[in-house]
């Protein structure tokens, strides 16, 4: 597939908005179970690790939500240094030639680090939805018998297929 420079930048674009959707869900849902926003909730890694704890402290340990919420934070560090890496050290936006991709590049730290068109796309994918994971996880219906966070081979599997989320 042939990308262009104007499709990569509308890329980035995409990733920014996406990011703001997943701090604001975190940050609504630490207002939400706290009653107000911490300090330590400033910005987006102190958003989702104040999220985290405030779903430990809040919901039943016999259920999946404090494995999900760790597991969920955890995956996402690997997409926020991309993200970071892009927001605060782009130093190429390419289209596709030829046979080469097209791809991001960043430099961040004094490390080089490129991301290309395909996997871009897989990574906005996976992240455009993971904001629905924020309320089912902090604020689940235990009462409803289709809760997803007991702790079930099926509720277990669920949440690998809908969000990629592999619990140990």
């Amino acid at each position: 597939m042939d990308v262009t420079f104007n499709q990569m930048s509308g890329a980035i674009g995409s990733l920014i908005l996406i990011w703001s959707r997943i701090e604001r869900s975190a940050r609504d849902d630490v207002v939400r179970l706290l009653g107000f926003l911490p300090a330590k909730a400033h910005g987006i890694k102190g958003a989702v690790r104040t999220w985290e704890d405030a779903v430990v402290e809040a919901q039943p340990a016999d259920s999946l939500c404090a494995l999900l919420a760790a597991t969920l934070r955890s995956r996402l560090q690997g997409q926020l240094d991309i993200r970071n890496g892009i927001c605060h050290g782009l130093i190429g936006i390419m289209g596709s030639v030829g046979d080469a991709p097209a791809t991001l590049s960043w430099e961040l730290n004094g490390l080089k680090q490129s991301i290309s068109w395909e996997d871009l796309q897989s990574s906005l994918g996976w992240l455009s939805k993971i904001h629905f994971a924020f309320s089912m996880i902090s604020n689940p219906a235990l009462e409803r018998l289709d809760c997803r966070v007991i702790d079930t081979g099926e509720n277990r599997e669920w949440w690998r297929t809908e969000f990629g989320l592999e619990l140990p």
